[in-house]
């Protein structure tokens, strides 16, 4: 009875990490697709305005290895819910701004965020999973990058089809 349990705490867990990722993965590329929308109402170049993308990906990239050396001395449910609070602020920074250095500082300070998810994504099956489970849930994970790859520019092209960049 406890075995069934744990199993389906493992598979909610991974559905919800399985989300996450989505999310995280959505985020990387939802902005190529409204640089130009972004350049205009900045008056900016392309190389100016790419740093939407440049620095997400920079920080992501850093921020990632920077959680999983911190998962060996904190919980990664806490770095987890640090990272998605993070995420949340700076989001709600990109929505509010007037400005492009704004904007970029919540663009950025949603990567920061957004890195605790790759990065926890692995250490959870791995600590979380009974070995002959493992496999497949760090299947999952890998179908929700691809998900998230996948529908970010998709999802990106539908909102500013309907409303402003900022959402």
């Amino acid at each position: 009875m406890e075995k069934e349990v744990q199993q389906q705490t493992g598979k909610k867990l991974m559905l919800i990490l399985m989300f996450t990722l989505i999310i995280s993965a959505m985020s990387g590329l939802m902005f190529n697709i409204v640089l130009p929308d972004i350049s205009k109402e900045f008056n900016l170049s392309i190389s100016q305005v790419s740093w939407f993308s440049s620095a997400y990906a920079l920080i992501y990239a850093i921020g990632s290895v920077t959680y999983g050396k911190l998962a060996d001395s904190y919980k990664l449910k806490n770095l987890l819910t640090f990272g998605l609070i993070l995420f949340a602020i700076g989001s709600l920074v990109g929505l509010i701004s007037q400005t492009f250095w704004l904007a970029l500082v919540g663009r950025c300070l949603q990567a920061m965020g957004a890195a605790a998810i790759p990065a926890t994504a692995m250490l959870i099956p791995v600590r979380y999973i009974a070995p002959d489970r493992r496999g497949s849930a760090l299947g999952m994970a890998a179908v929700g990058l691809a998900i998230g790859s996948a529908l970010g520019p998709v999802i990106s092209a539908l909102i500013v089809g309907v409303a402003h960049w900022r959402w």
